[in-house]
């Protein structure tokens, strides 16, 4: 073999027709070139399972990194900072709970049968999700929950006029999408009226599809769930998925028909991952994928060695729809079960891991402010002074006088300090009371901007100038000496994944959002001492 040479006109291989079939070691193989006319030779692996995630919802390759913005694990206890609570009390007793089952490691939504129709037991992040432009969200859970059709479970991406949900009643299994853009069940209709003209429900029947056999949407039903303001669903029945319909065998059982397409059998008793992945860009759409042992397009005789991601259903909204898919894409992680009739044992969905993330995000998208605090004098080592208090505004006026509520978050970057003597700062998150020189609370703070986030007291604020503060959670504490200024970054603490400011999701109509006060206090024993500190924070 060592007279081939690459870019010679004559090639001596040295070997002689016929050449055994089959893979050989190079002393008696041939080297084969493709002629530079004709097409490359494919290479096809039939031994490795196929990936319906190589591509994120745009169908752009996933080769950047996701920028990781929440996780959740629920080890010791259902982080009261991070999940807001809903549950029922009747007569002194819990008829619908949240609870932390330790051994399992998971968070627990549960009706009683002693719960009236309409009960709730919920749990949703404090927090809603920001997306990015031009990029896809992930977020996966792991879940497992009874099944009655007398309770409504609700989980996703999703919160009371907008997002993307699983939506399990019995036997019934649905995706649904949910929208405050203005879209009503008319906007579907494309001219069919037998339904009525303007109908609070419409679904795309049989008789729907004789009419229009060309509609891509057999089966989905458009509900109007609210008329002020208008919230719409578009819900997709697990019969007319357009991916995996997940029925295995139990076609005829779980969707009315055999689905001879479909090798596993998707139980939700058991422990189940979910994945939703969603865009906005106005007219992006959802898709729904679980995580499952079974791969049906191996080559035969084959095995997947690894259970893989499957999609259930894709929801496309581009160029279908005269509406955004959604009035809002910033949206909060929600568990959520509802009791709709009679139950004769108690009903649980449980939540285990999960986790958000976007694809090739950008953490640096921030918007930037700064606010200066007063200058203090006479502080002390006794209790700490209060430099600067900031709070998250309850809804944000824009240039044009529109009040959107606030679903921005808030990081605070840069922390500057000055100080005549040494003095310890520290950052005290939510205190519990703040008072004025008059022991009043203090309820008058200032906007920072008309697109900021926040809003600010401090003592040297005309009216209801805060004097004090009791409670909270420190944060951080630094120092200066003597005739000292110092400037930290705060982004070791602050982070799309820890610590930063923001209005609960599901925050009550007049309430504001996360306080953060600097104060100060003097390390000497004298009460001479002058400070001063000022924060930068960008926000989105």
């Amino acid at each position: 073999m060592s007279s081939v040479q690459e870019g010679t006109t004559i090639i001596t291989a040295g070997r002689t027709t016929p050449i055994p079939a089959g893979q050989a070691i190079s002393d008696k193989s041939v080297p084969v070139v493709v002629a530079s006319d004709q097409s490359p030779v494919p290479i096809l692996d039939n031994l490795s399972a196929p990936s319906q995630v190589r591509d994120d919802l745009l169908g752009i390759p996933r080769v950047q990194t996701p920028l990781a913005t929440f996780d959740d694990v629920n080890l010791i206890d259902i982080d009261p900072d991070v999940w807001a609570k809903t549950e029922v009390t009747s007569g002194g007793s819990r008829v619908t709970q949240v609870n932390h089952i330790s051994q399992q490691s998971s968070a627990e939504v549960l009706l009683t049968p002693t719960a009236a129709n309409g009960n709730i037991a919920s749990l949703i992040t404090k927090q809603a999700f920001p997306y990015q432009t031009g990029r896809i969200t992930s977020t996966s859970f792991g879940v497992s929950m009874s099944r009655d059709s007398s309770a409504k479970m609700e989980f996703g991406m999703f919160d009371a006029s907008d997002g993307y949900l699983i939506r399990v009643q019995g036997n019934s299994l649905f995706f649904v999408r949910r929208t405050s853009s203005g879209e009503k069940p008319k906007d579907h209709l494309n001219g069919y009226t037998a339904q009525g003209v303007d109908p609070a429900t419409f679904t795309v029947d049989a008789a729907v599809m004789a009419a229009q056999p060309n509609r891509t949407d057999e089966g989905t039903i458009y509900s109007l769930v609210s008329s002020s303001p208008t919230v719409m669903e578009e819900i997709v029945p697990r019969s007319k998925w357009n991916g995996d319909r997940m029925v295995g065998e139990n076609g005829a059982v779980r969707i009315g028909e055999e689905d001879t397409n479909s090798l596993h059998d998707l139980s939700l008793v058991n422990l189940v991952m979910c994945r939703i992945e969603y865009g906005w860009y106005g007219g992006t759409g959802a898709r729904l994928l679980f995580y499952v042992p079974i791969d049906a397009n191996l080559a035969s005789g084959e095995t997947a060695k690894n259970a893989r991601w499957l999609i259930a259903h894709n929801l496309n909204c581009s160029d279908r729809i005269a509406y955004p898919s959604l009035g809002n894409p910033t949206l909060p992680m929600h568990f959520r079960i509802e009791k709709t009739g009679t139950l004769s044992a108690n009903s649980y969905l449980r939540k285990y891991g999960a986790q958000i993330s976007i694809d090739g995000g950008d953490y640096s998208k921030l918007s930037i402010f700064s606010e200066d605090g007063a200058k203090i004098t006479g502080v002390g080592p006794g209790a700490f002074s209060p430099v600067l208090a900031l709070r998250i505004k309850e809804n944000i006026t824009n240039n044009q006088g529109e009040v959107k509520r606030n679903l921005l978050r808030v990081f605070p970057l840069i922390l500057s300090m000055v100080s005549s003597e040494r003095t310890q700062f520290v950052l005290v998150k939510n205190p519990d009371t703040m008072s004025d020189s008059t022991s009043s609370p203090v309820t008058t703070f200032t906007s920072t901007g008309t697109l900021s986030a926040i809003e600010v007291n401090s003592p040297g604020s005309p009216t209801n100038a805060i004097e004090s503060f009791t409670g909270g959670t420190q944060v951080a504490a630094f120092y200066t000496g003597d005739a000292d200024a110092n400037s930290v970054s705060l982004t070791d603490i602050f982070s799309f994944a820890r610590q930063y400011l923001t209005r609960e999701a599901n925050a009550a109509s007049g309430t504001a959002g996360d306080v953060l006060v600097i104060a100060a206090k003097s390390m000497g024993p004298g009460s001479t001492n002058t400070v001063k500190a000022s924060l930068t924070w960008g926000q989105r």
